[in-house]
């Protein structure tokens, strides 16, 4: 059994097609269900009146019920009731009516075909009534001529009224619960990229769109004071811990720089080296929360990545070179779009020092800015040892770094939240990062949309 459509269109598509159903079958039935009313009815009296002529079971006179036929003629409308007297051989003897084909026997119906004067559509009686004749009373089925086709006018008409009025209000009230569900959808969207602040319209009529609106805005009122609370903790510890770690990395240099020093230089210089990577760990997870709040997308104008790009690789060249690298602008197209020139230079400036720290000596690290449809893509290309397939969902996340045989430290150092700030960048400018095989090496290919 096929299942029933989902989607708020399948769902007015298949209301929609129920009715035109229902609708139409009820058209037919009452349309047909009153010629058959009418039909009966006629029936009925063309009998009755038949029967006054001549009672079931008498033989009638002739001549006496010829001049009663003619006598009827003169008082009846000849449009409203028709009487014929005829042999066995179906030849007229008296009648206001005169037929071009013979009748059977019980009842008929007449049309337009019959040619009778005054009848569009009607039925008929034929019965033996004894000496040889036949007896045949007619009577209109239309009260007026084309009664039946202004009828069939009216019916498409009234029922053709009520399927427009029907489908003009299931239009409405679609676009009515789409545009809410919308609203709902974009309110998501906008929490699921970290604008925490955004909420469902609410409408103010406290119906149960409002209602479900408030409740959801309620929810989300929560989530954000929970969100809230955490991010709190993790910057309080930061600023906290950042500040006495700052003074305990002075007092390592200064120690580093003292005579006394000498027999241990070596291993107070290491303490203060392990004191300024976890002053940069302290840093980054500050930098990350600060993007995540999405606040700073009230800052964004209007800039050009070719440009942008060109001027990171001119910077990074020199430190690329005093390691025996090689950065090559492969290709800088115009790429406008709006967003955070602070934010998007850190990020080249990231994907770049990620590629020169973790090749080695000899590595050639090619970059490009395209310009497609919909997005500009940044791709950021060396031709290193790469990070296995299997590792790379790791390292997106904090605090993740590639583990290699001898490398208990991961690979080159770092404390492993360059590619999530990387990730939170171009997801605070609503696009996407990826890890990709350059085969050899590794491909970072960030797309972000104009």
């Amino acid at each position: 059994m096929r299942p029933l459509p989902r989607s708020l269109r399948g769902l007015t598509v298949v209301f929609l097609a129920l009715f035109l159903t229902v609708t139409a079958l009820a058209g037919f039935g009452t349309f047909f269900g009153t010629a058959s009313m009418v039909r009966v009815l006629v029936d009925e009296r063309i009998e009755s009146e038949s029967e006054t002529l001549v009672p079931k079971g008498t033989t009638p006179d002739r001549g006496e019920l010829s001049r009663h036929i003619v006598e009827m003629a003169r008082q009846r409308d000849t449009g409203d009731l028709g009487v014929l007297l005829s042999d066995a051989q179906g030849n007229p003897i008296v009648g206001n009516v005169r037929l071009n084909r013979e009748l059977p026997l019980g009842y008929s119906s007449l049309g337009r075909d019959d040619r009778i004067e005054g009848l569009s559509a009607g039925r008929v009686w034929v019965r033996e009534i004894g000496g040889g004749m036949r007896l045949a009373v007619f009577a209109e089925t239309e009260p007026v001529d084309n009664y039946f086709a202004m009828r069939r006018r009216i019916y498409f008409a009234g029922f053709g009224a009520i399927v427009l009025v029907v489908l003009a209000g299931l239009l409405a009230f679609r676009r009515l619960v789409g545009k809410r569900i919308d609203a709902v959808r974009q309110t998501a969207e906008s929490i699921i990229e970290g604008d925490l602040a955004q909420r469902v319209p609410m409408p103010g009529d406290g119906g149960e769109f409002d209602q479900q609106a408030g409740a959801f805005n309620r929810m989300l009122d929560r989530i954000g004071q929970l969100m809230g609370e955490i991010r709190n903790v993790s910057n309080d510890i930061s600023h906290e811990m950042r500040t006495p770690l700052a003074r305990l990395r002075n007092e390592l240099a200064l120690l580093e720089q003292s005579a006394a020093a000498e027999p241990v230089r070596e291993r107070v210089a290491m303490a203060r080296m392990q004191a300024d990577e976890l002053l940069g760990m302290f840093s980054a997870m500050l930098r990350i929360a600060e993007i995540e709040d999405g606040s700073r997308r009230a800052g964004f104008r209007p800039l050009d990545m070719g440009e942008l790009v060109a001027e990171i690789v001119e910077m990074v060249q020199p430190v690329a070179q005093e390691r025996g690298q090689r950065v090559l602008m492969e290709r800088a197209d115009e790429a406008k779009l709006v967003g955070d020139r602070q934010l998007l230079s850190q990020l080249l400036v990231n994907m770049l020092e990620n590629a020169v720290r973790h090749t080695p000596s000899g590595t050639r690290i090619r970059v490009s800015v395209a310009r497609e449809a919909e997005a500009v893509v940044l791709v950021v290309t060396d031709d290193g040892p790469g990070i296995p397939a299997s590792q790379r969902e790791h390292v997106m996340r904090r605090f993740g770094r590639v583990e290699r045989a001898g490398q208990a430290g991961g690979q080159g150092g770092g404390h492993g939240l360059g590619l999530p700030l990387m990730e939170a960048i171009v997801r605070l400018h609503r696009g996407t990062l990826a890890l990709e095989d350059a085969g050899p090496g590794m491909r970072i290919v960030a797309r972000l949309p104009v």
